[in-house]
């Protein structure tokens, strides 16, 4: 009788080991193996890349890897001043694409009430084929909610939700005459905050959930509903960062890349066909581990710590 079960538990076995064998795979495939596909959007007759918050780091370093992979670039910033500083910078770091277009508009994603039509009115015959909502961020105050001004949310809000969705909105029928001639792809970037909610930060984490779902929403929409019409939409599950410009960066390791590091990983798995994606590789490991291994009290606690050393360290700087 025995004898007889052990073929039975050695299949079972096997069957149980697909699903993980498969994620294994699909890890080893997607970080290591997969080339990238960010070329397929350098398609028409002048390519565009459209990248927003893009004068300071993550989206500073998007535009020079953008810039090096042969794209024309619309970047976005809030400082005019500062703005052309980068443009020159990206210039001279990339001497070989010095003949590529860089364009720009300057708008306060913090600030409501912007006339978004008008905003891209000097872009809006460029056939622009990908683009990154990059433009957000949080700080790191021990203020809670209710200690919090509503001009303070509601700059947080727009800055991190609204700014990209209105922006999107009057880019997408441009996006789709893009699309007429190959894949037009649009990224938002979000954190895995969205997923933990650390104390302190619930705004924002409310934030970086409400483009999760417009991610997936918007890409149902061109997929499936009158489509497809060749617009898609990604997420960008991102973790910690190193960032020069942040209030209290976070030291550079394996778990913490340098924006520049990170950008690569970026353009490595733009057009990998996920929704969502970790585009970071540590990253997308800290949240299968943190979703399937640590209970949520084990997470919550961990996340509060973390949340509680980087407040200690910005009262001392």
């Amino acid at each position: 009788m025995v004898n007889a079960a052990v073929p039975v538990l050695a299949v079972l076995s096997g069957v149980l080991a697909v699903p993980h064998l498969y994620r294994v795979g699909s890890f080893v495939w997607l970080y290591f193996l997969r080339p990238s596909s960010i070329r397929r959007y350098l398609h028409g007759p002048a390519p565009y890349a459209l990248v927003t918050g893009a004068t300071d780091g993550i989206g500073k370093a998007f535009a020079r890897e953008l810039l090096r992979n042969g794209f024309n670039l619309v970047l976005h910033g809030r400082n005019e001043t500062k703005m052309l500083k980068v443009v020159e910078e990206l210039r001279t770091s990339v001497p070989e694409k010095a003949g590529a277009d860089i364009r720009y508009f300057i708008a306060d994603a913090g600030q409501a009430g912007h006339d978004f039509a008008k905003m891209v009115e000097p872009i809006k015959d460029l056939h622009i084929t990908l683009v990154y909502h990059n433009v957000g961020g949080s700080d790191t105050s021990p203020e809670r909610l209710d200690e919090r001004s509503e001009d303070y949310i509601y700059g947080m809000i727009h800055k991190n939700a609204l700014f990209a969705l209105f922006l999107n909105r009057v880019l997408l029928p441009h996006l789709r005459r893009s699309a007429q001639s190959g894949p037009v792809l649009v990224q938002f970037m979000g954190s895995i905050a969205a997923d933990v909610a650390p104390p302190r930060l619930a705004i924002y984490a409310a934030t970086k959930g409400f483009l999760r779902s417009l991610a997936r929403g918007l890409d149902n929409d061109e997929l499936f509903f009158d489509g497809p019409t060749g617009v898609r939409y990604t997420y960008l599950a991102v973790g910690p960062v190193h960032a020069e410009n942040q209030e209290t960066p976070m030291e550079e390791n394996f778990r913490t890349p340098s924006c520049e590091t990170f950008a690569k990983a970026v353009m490595a798995r733009t057009g990998c066909g996920l929704r969502r994606v970790a585009p970071y590789a540590a990253h997308s490991f800290l949240m299968w581990f943190t979703s399937n291994v640590l209970s949520e009290a084990v997470v919550d606690k961990f996340s509060a710590a973390e949340i509680h050393s980087l407040i200690q360290r910005s009262k001392r700087v």
